[in-house]
């Protein structure tokens, strides 16, 4: 899936690629304006973090070229999609081509005639990516050391969060990808609105797997797989009524906003859980009010964690502590 931020002056230049439509191999979100690059990365990004491909038109953003560099290397620090810059006229010797080299971005279209700039943009989001430069390669993610031994049977893990894109799936594919990488059997379910699985198999290029996808170890489907395993994830999503499978689930988690517009939301949500078991999960709370949160969303049924950025949704080594904390109940030995 791409993710084009894009200027007025370039709203049609992807165009050319046939991409748009939802059900093409590799769709593209596109966003036209005036963008703060650093800015978009802290406030915006966490609802585009299932994206493997973003596109920056240079002259949409504000930032100062130094500005704009920095903002990269914090973006590649936080997620991990590969990210192509559109940028006509930029020569190799100027700062920022070197700045981008610098910080792993090989992906940069310079050219100025509309031919070559389509001609490069292909290049850019082929399986390959562009190859005529040489970016600094970025440092791998080490991963996950220690393995656990599993004995329990189709544990049922609800998933479901206080208000749309509040991040429901990215922690049921994180929990999936994390229990599967310390040595689970897991199911992921995909039961709720988004319906991006699909479009997930495509950008990803899932295995198929009888009635779903296979990647790393982890079934993806829309109904759980017929052999039995450890756990089962279903992805509720955002519930305004309680379905009978976040009811009955064996664990409940319930991912909830901690800013002052998502407050209410997530106390509404609390409040029908009132007498329910569930871990309450808050993403992107700053470490210095987690304490006073914490005292305000906890109770005799709900244990409060706090979920740190998880750039990459199929990668759980981000909160890989808070996982863990939920499971242990379950981990039967090492």
């Amino acid at each position: 899936m791409i993710l084009y931020l894009s200027s007025e002056q370039h709203t049609n230049l992807l165009d050319f690629t046939g991409w748009y439509d939802t059900d093409s191999e590799m769709p593209i979100k596109k966003l036209v304006g005036n963008f703060v690059l650093k800015r978009f990365i802290i406030y915006d990004m966490r609802n585009f973090s299932h994206f493997t491909e973003v596109v920056l038109d240079r002259i949409a953003f504000e930032d100062s070229d130094a500005e704009f560099a920095e903002a990269i290397e914090e973006f590649l620090t936080m997620y991990n999609p590969r990210i192509t810059v559109i940028y006509e006229g930029l020569k190799q010797d100027d700062p920022l081509f070197q700045a981008l080299l610098d910080r792993g971005v090989g992906n940069i279209v310079c050219d100025t005639e509309i031919a070559a700039i389509q001609r490069e943009i292909a290049e850019c989001l082929s399986g390959q990516g562009m190859t005529r430069y040489s970016p600094k390669e970025r440092a791998k993610k080490q991963g996950y050391t220690r393995k656990y031994r599993f004995d329990c049977k189709n544990i049922h893990i609800a998933v479901i969060s206080s208000q749309p894109r509040m991040g429901a799936t990215t922690t049921a594919i994180g929990l999936s990808a994390w229990l599967t990488a310390v040595g689970a059997s897991v199911c992921y379910v995909e039961e709720n609105s988004n319906k991006i699985l699909s479009a997930m198999a495509a950008a990803y290029e899932m295995k198929p797997d009888g009635e779903g996808w296979l990647l790393d170890g982890v079934h993806y489907g829309t109904a759980p797989a017929g052999v039995a395993g450890n756990f089962v994830i279903h992805d509720l999503g955002h519930m305004p009524d309680m379905n009978e499978m976040a009811k009955g689930a064996d664990l409940l988690l319930a991912v909830c906003g901690t800013k002052p517009y998502e407050l209410p939301n997530s106390m509404r949500l609390l409040h029908r859980l009132e007498a329910v078991d569930a871990y309450v999960l808050c993403p992107f709370t700053h470490e210095k009010v987690r304490e006073d949160y914490a005292a305000i969303l906890r109770s005799d049924f709900h244990k409060v964690l706090f979920l740190d950025y998880q750039p990459e949704p199929t990668d759980g080594m981000n909160n890989a502590k808070q996982y863990q904390t939920m499971m242990t109940k379950y981990i039967a030995g090492i």
